[in-house]
Formats: structure tokens, C-alpha cells, sequence
């Protein structure tokens, strides 16, 4: 640690910075959600929450719509409408000239699949909570944004998502109809795409099942920047396998590590992630991956042992208890599950609907400790 220093940067200092983010997130956030939680109607705070999400969705809607008129159909009238939102605190419209790909709200696309990732669950939950055709708008708003954003990765986290909240609504027998509706109109929608838009639909698919190669005319960048600095990730773990390298550290390491397909002709490592006067230092593009680099194996199996228990807790208060706290343990795991994939395409812990959800379940089992103790 004290040996090393990149981008003008020592090792020590990139140590602290790293180590105050994750106490930031995982303890001062952590802890000021969980007060806020502690000694109240759980129920009630959470739908409260959602209440929030929902608005920000709106405005994430409205900001995208117009983007995506801009940036797709080319509707450059709107330019001046977008820049009203530049009034909005922390929020600075940039339309992405190069990809055209939309963001929203939010500085890029990724950025706004993980939005979305954290949203879905509070959205979905308005199916099984309201009632009438206006409880699907939400969700299928999640969807739509996250289709039309770009992210591939997010997208089929967004599917997983669905997978489960599926598998909930079948273990019910209150939701059967439910899921024969839905059922019914998903087959309905995907043969009348099939058979006026069959072959658009497949030119689709094809399309984005090939931009994961490091050819492709639009992600090929993106894609040997994301396989080329994983790959480096693994390297740095092959020769540090036990502890790694220090948490914070790996782009020490891995800087000397990525593989000349990837630096090659590669404007990402030329002008920011090997530029000495570029201060911002390359991500991970992968928690698991990078955690295995930063603290090896010991420091992967405690985390995955973390998320694992997360993953138990969930599963008991969504499918196997009952009672007026499912739709807690609903929104929970449809997060929780939305969260632990969304790690295989980034590696920051600064995701702050994790530490919600996770003071969400705390309280919650604290709440069911009380009660058992009160009847006992």
C-alpha cells in the first residue's frame, strides 16, 4: 500500500477513500435508515417509501420520453424543454452524442438500469397491492425504461425480476388469476409481435446477443474495456489469492494486467484509465470479481456468505411465512435478488437501496422478535 501510486495518487490515500465510501454507505447511511425505521409502523413507512419512488419515477419518465424523442426520432425542438431540468438539483442534462443512448436523470445508462433495478420491486408490488388496470402502469413503466435505456445487463436483471415476482404470485393461490391474466396477455402481446414485427423482432435479438462481441460497430469499446479490466481482476487474484491486494488497491495492480486486445485502439484506457492526468481510477465492472482481487478469497466467501444469508431471510419472509408483512418481504427480495446481479456488472457498494432494504429486514426482524417475545 504504501509502495504504490497511480494517477497522482498514493496508495494510503486511495486506501481511506475507499474505506470511508464503505463506511458511509454500510454504516453512517445504514444506521440513519434504520433509526428512522426503528420503533415504528414498518408498514406504513414503507409504502410511504414507494409513495417517494413513485414520483421520482415520473420525473425519470418525463426527463426520458423527451430524451429519447431527441435522441432517437431526432425531435431537437425539445432540446430547450429537456434544459428546464437542469433546475433540478443534481441533475445536469447531457444528451450522449456518440451512443444516443438515454439516461434520464441520471449520468448514464447504467446508471439509470440500476435505478430502475432498485425501483422495480416498490413498482411491482402495486400489482399485488391495488387493484384495476392502473396498478400495471408502474411496472411496466420499469420495464419499458429499462428496455429503451440500452443496458443489456439491466434488462435481463429487470427479466429476473419478473422471473421472481412470478414465482410469488403462483405460490398464492389469492394471485392464480392473476397470473393467468398475465399469462394470457404476455402470449398475446409476444404473437402479435411475432407475426406483424416477426422479423424486426428477430434482427433485435440477434443484434443484441452479438453486441456482447468485441467487434461489434457500438459496444465493442465498452465490451473489451468491461472483459479487459475483468480480466485483469483475475490476474491480480491469481497472484494474491488468499488476502489480495488491500481493499481499494486493485487498480494498482491491474493496470499492468490488461490484455493488449483490450488497450488496443482503445480511447477508455488512453485517455482515462491510463491517463496519469485523469484523476478518476478504472472500476471493477464486477464486485465479486473485484473483492476477489482487493481481499481474496477470504474476504469473497465472507461477502458471499452475507448475501447468502440476505438470500435465506427472504426467501422465509416472502414464500414461506404469511401475514400482513408479505409485501415487505415481496419488495425485499425482488430488490435484494435485483441487487446481487447488479454486482456482475459493477463494483461499487454505493448502492443505497441495498442499505435501505437491508434496515428494512433488520427492523423487521427485530419487529417479529418483540412479537414472539410479547406472546410468548
Amino acid at each position: 500500500m504504501f509502495s504504490y501510486y497511480f494517477k497522482k495518487t498514493s496508495g494510503v490515500v486511495r486506501f481511506l477513500r475507499q474505506y470511508m465510501a464503505l463506511i458511509i454507505s454500510s454504516i453512517i447511511l445504514f444506521l440513519t435508515f434504520y433509526n428512522a425505521l426503528n420503533h415504528k409502523s414498518l408498514l406504513k413507512i414503507v409504502f410511504r417509501i414507494r409513495k417517494v419512488i413513485l414520483y421520482s419515477l415520473m420525473i425519470v419518465v418525463i426527463y426520458g420520453s423527451i430524451e429519447y424523442l431527441i435522441v432517437e426520432f431526432k425531435v431537437d425542438s425539445l432540446r430547450e424543454t429537456l434544459y428546464l431540468f437542469n433546475y433540478l438539483p443534481f441533475t445536469d442534462v447531457l444528451i450522449d452524442q456518440r451512443t444516443y443512448r438515454i439516461s434520464s436523470v441520471t449520468f448514464e445508462p447504467p446508471a439509470l438500469a440500476t435505478y430502475l433495478i432498485t425501483a422495480s420491486g416498490w413498482m411491482f408490488s402495486y400489482i399485488i397491492t391495488d387493484k384495476g388496470i392502473k396498478r400495471f402502469v408502474p411496472a411496466l413503466l420499469v420495464v419499458l425504461f429499462s428496455f429503451l435505456s440500452g443496458s443489456r445487463a439491466g434488462f435481463f436483471i429487470i427479466i429476473v425480476q419478473i422471473f421472481i415476482f412470478i414465482l410469488y404470485i403462483l405460490k398464492d393461490r389469492k394471485f392464480n388469476r392473476l397470473f393467468v391474466n398475465i399469462f394470457l396477455t404476455t402470449a398475446f402481446s409476444f404473437a402479435f409481435v411475432v407475426v406483424f414485427f416477426g422479423s424486426t423482432a428477430t434482427e433485435y435479438v440477434y443484434d443484441e446477443l452479438n453486441s456482447f462481441e468485441l467487434e461489434d460497430n457500438v459496444h465493442a469499446n465498452s465490451n473489451k474495456t468491461r472483459f479487459g479490466i475483468q480480466y485483469a481482476l483475475f490476474e491480480v487474484f491469481k497472484e494474491n489469492p488468499i488476502r489480495g491486494v488491500g481493499f481499494g488497491l486493485q487498480a494498482f495492480e491491474s493496470k499492468e494486467k490488461y490484455p493488449d486486445w483490450a488497450t488496443e485502439n482503445n480511447w477508455e484506457f488512453s485517455w482515462r484509465y491510463l491517463n496519469e492526468d485523469e484523476p478518476s481510477f478504472p472500476p471493477g465492472y464486477n464486485m465479486y470479481l473485484r473483492l476477489l482481487s482487493e481481499t481474496g478469497i477470504i474476504g469473497l466467501g465472507i461477502f458471499v456468505l452475507f448475501l447468502v444469508s440476505i438470500l435465506l431471510c427472504c426467501y422465509n419472509m416472502t414464500f414461506v411465512r404469511k401475514g400482513d408483512f408479505r409485501v415487505l418481504g415481496f419488495i425485499i427480495t425482488i430488490s435484494m435478488a435485483g441487487y446481487i446481479f447488479n454486482w456482475l456488472k459493477m463494483d461499487t457498494f454505493r448502492i443505497y437501496g441495498f442499505w435501505l432494504c437491508l434496515a428494512l429486514l433488520i427492523a423487521y426482524q427485530k419487529q417479529k422478535q418483540i412479537n414472539i417475545e410479547k406472546t410468548s
